[in-house]
């Protein structure tokens, strides 16, 4: 009845796995367990093979980097059963319930959220940039992602009817770093495909650090000026850019970013980065990237 599955890259996801597989003992039904891993490094593969040796679990290696939203589409294809629940690989486990919820939720549902926390203290400063922004732009209750259910759409933790995900698929034409999952978000909407919202959160643990948040942080906003015409309406920092040119300010913008990048930057990479300097950061670089395209 439930496959989860569980894309992963360069993470040791062998606990994770041990402890879904302990609370799929639980349930009445079937379940399995699949971890397709994107051509990691052979030390990252050697501890995740371990997970052949539970039931109904399997770790499928791919021979080449098929991308983020490649790799979801192929396990869905592997997938037996009609639910599909899917986790990142650098998830933790909240609750001692979480399958169970999600079973208790799935009636009437096609799809559902469950939300993602941040664990208490902060692990270490080295990562202080990625732990504040999750907090402040991540941590939402299923009341508050509910008002806004398409646009709060994560690929994080999420389960779906097999049927509805293979209508859809993630968009293979997304290459670089970020915004598979607007776009996902954003056919389900128009597909009129009710999203449900809950309370089930798992703690992201695969904090970056600092200065490699931010370079994650160019990428995601290069790829949302390379597919904005997919993504507009559905992604706050494009519909402030789009003001900004309405009022044809993104040169200005984008040459106070040039002679403040750095000294925000040291700012960011700081022991507490301020994140209203970080929404203007990446307001600023897209202007800047749209700028140097412009020219």
């Amino acid at each position: 009845m439930l496959s989860i599955l569980i894309p992963t890259y360069n993470y040791e996801c062998l606990g994770l796995v041990e402890e879904l597989h302990r609370q799929a003992q639980t349930l009445s039904f079937p379940v399995e367990i699949l971890i397709a891993d994107d051509a990691s490094k052979e030390d990252m593969k050697r501890n995740n093979r371990k997970i052949n040796r539970l039931n109904n679990c399997m770790f499928i290696e791919l021979k080449e980097n098929i991308g983020r939203a490649r790799i979801r589409n192929f396990l869905s294809e592997k997938a037996q059963y009609d639910l599909l629940l899917f986790i990142d690989s650098d998830a933790g486990l909240v609750s001692n319930d979480f399958l169970q919820k999600y079973v208790s939720a799935i009636h009437g549902n096609d799809v559902i959220c469950g939300g993602l926390l941040y664990d208490r203290p902060i692990p270490s400063k080295q990562f202080s940039l990625r732990y504040y922004y999750g907090i402040s732009a991540e941590e939402h209750s299923a009341k508050e992602r509910n008002v806004h259910p398409y646009t709060k759409f994560s690929s994080f933790n999420f389960l779906i009817r097999k049927r509805i995900f293979q209508k859809i698929l993630f968009d293979e034409s997304f290459s670089g770093y970020g915004h598979e999952d607007t776009a996902f978000g954003i056919e389900l909407e128009k597909r009129k495909i009710k999203i449900n919202h809950i309370d089930n959160p798992l703690f992201h643990l695969g904090l970056e650090k600092n200065d490699a948040f931010l370079h994650k942080t160019e990428m995601g906003i290069e790829n949302l000026y390379r597919y904005s015409d997919k993504l507009n309406g559905y992604v706050r920092l494009l519909s402030t850019f789009n003001k900004v040119k309405k009022y044809k300010s993104q040169v200005l913008l984008s040459f106070i970013f040039k002679k403040t990048r750095e000294l925000m930057k040291k700012e960011l990479l700081s022991n507490h980065p301020s994140m209203k300097i970080f929404a203007f950061y990446k307001l600023g670089y897209l202007c800047y990237i749209s700028n140097k395209q412009f020219k």
